[in-house]
């Protein structure tokens, strides 16, 4: 035998006897389990009921919130406050079960138990060896019959040290029907066989051998398995709270589509084995349930990307259209809260806010712009610090005017023509470069000259092929 199949068959005996001894112990143990848990939750709502405002469970739903009076604190899920937010609510032990629609319905028609496996000084990697060569969600990293046969043998050598395997053994209450002239030490032979494992693919996209390569351990994901008797998907499988721990946004990607299935638009597909996939609503109170019709502007305010990673802008503004329900989606500070909203993300106040004119035919009736004492007034603007906004010098991140025209040219286009940028990007002017090192082979250039070409062909004799 291999060196693997010698380790389990040394402690296969005492293996077998301890699982007929669980056996016996699984109804008490059940009951004692239930009691516990009945305990444990009726000491749960006593201090719930008696926490201080904003320290009980209730003070992390909106619903409650707002029943209270308490304005709802919006959060960003990808942001420090979003993650601690999540990381409370997972932290303490595992609180929901994995989806049926991520991981359909398992059937594992077995009596195994991985406790007396761990006692005896197996390893998950003596059974589940195909895992560290894993790079799909659909690989069902079980066992072969032949690996269990190394150690459950049905006709051993040694009987005294390893007694025989029998069907039974793992297939409760299965006795086979041989044919015949048959060699019982050929499975194959027998005329029908037990139900099988089956495993249906997950709608998940994982890769095993990644998060072995960095150090991921089988009980950072499934647990600690040396307590558990039976093999079930419920004690076994990761929940999001778990995944969350480590894909934070700092230590790993926490964007929605590194696990989950996307359509071709990139948006999660939530078209599941023939339902519908929605917030559970342990994430910020966003359950799609009845009241989601009125709820559902506490999620939006959320961040950006938030909705986005499920719903287009056309479902608020076909919604939103003035029939289906008001034009109004904004609330009664909105004209204070705007710049802000503005700032982050143009393109979204574009879905209904379409001509480039509306911002402007609003300040200027207004009056409405940045003061910046001591600046001349030609210099006054909408773009808070100048020496940020247009300096030569430092990161283009959001608040340089070169970032900005890349996100979005046609907002600088309400105000200004393409001869504002030739002032200074043209050899006559200050002769600055205006693309970026990597600027074609970004997509940048593509993106830009699909939305305003005109700018490229003051410098460009014809639109650059952009590839």
């Amino acid at each position: 035998m291999s060196g693997n199949a010698t380790k389990r068959s040394a402690a296969v005996g005492t293996a077998r006897g301890a699982v007929d001894g669980e056996r016996g112990s699984t109804v008490v143990g059940t009951l004692l389990a239930l009691g516990a848990i009945a305990i444990v939750a009726a000491v749960w709502l006593t201090v719930a009921h008696a926490a201080a405002p904003g320290e009980g469970p209730a003070a992390s739903g909106g619903a409650s919130a707002r029943a209270a009076g308490t304005p709802t604190t919006a959060l960003d899920p990808m942001t420090e406050g979003g993650q601690a937010l999540m990381e409370k609510a997972h932290k303490g032990g595992r609180k929901h079960t994995a989806s049926p629609l991520i991981i359909p319905k398992q059937s594992i028609p077995l009596r195994f138990s991985h406790s007396v496996h761990l006692a005896n000084k197996l390893e998950c990697s003596d059974c589940h060896d195909s895992v560290k060569q894993s790079l799909r969600a659909s690989d069902v990293n079980l066992p072969k019959e032949a690996q269990c046969l190394d150690c459950h043998d049905i006709e051993d050598e040694d009987p005294a040290a390893s007694p025989p395997g029998t069907c039974a053994t793992c297939h409760p209450g299965f006795t086979p029907e041989w044919l015949p002239g048959a060699d019982r030490s050929d499975t194959s032979q027998v005329k029908a066989h037990p139900p099988a494992v089956r495993f249906p693919t997950p709608n998940l996209k994982f890769n095993h051998k990644i998060h072995l390569d960095q150090g991921t351990t089988c009980a950072t994901c499934h647990g600690d398995m040396s307590n558990v008797a039976l093999a079930t998907r419920e004690n076994a499988l990761p929940v999001m709270g778990t995944c969350l721990s480590c894909h934070d946004g700092k230590q790993a990607s926490s964007e929605c589509k590194t696990c989950h299935l996307t359509v071709p638009d990139g948006r999660i597909d939530t078209k599941l084995l023939g339902q519908m996939l929605e917030p559970a609503g342990w994430y910020f109170d966003d359950a799609h349930g009845p009241g989601w019709l009125e709820d559902h502007r506490v999620a939006a305010s959320l961040g950006d990307g938030y909705c986005a990673n499920c719903h287009t802008q056309k479902e608020c503004v076909d919604c939103h259209n003035g029939v289906t329900k008001p034009l109004k989606v904004h609330p009664n500070n909105w004209i204070l809260q705007h710049p802000i909203a503005a700032r982050k993300n143009v393109p979204d106040c574009q879905s209904c806010h379409r001509s480039q004119t509306f911002c402007v035919d609003c300040h200027q009736a207004t009056k409405v712009v940045v003061e910046q004492p001591n600046r001349p007034p030609e210099q006054v603007s909408f773009h808070g610090d100048l020496d940020r906004w247009v300096g030569v010098k430092g990161e283009r991140t959001a608040g340089h005017h070169s970032f900005e025209a890349q996100r979005n040219i046609r907002a600088c286009a309400s105000c200004h023509t393409e001869e504002s940028c030739m002032k200074c990007h043209a050899v006559t002017g200050l002769n600055v470069n205006p693309h970026p090192p990597g600027f074609v082979g970004s997509g940048a250039c593509s993106r830009m000259a699909s939305k305003n070409p005109r700018a490229c062909i003051k410098c460009h004799e014809s639109i650059p092929a952009c590839q």
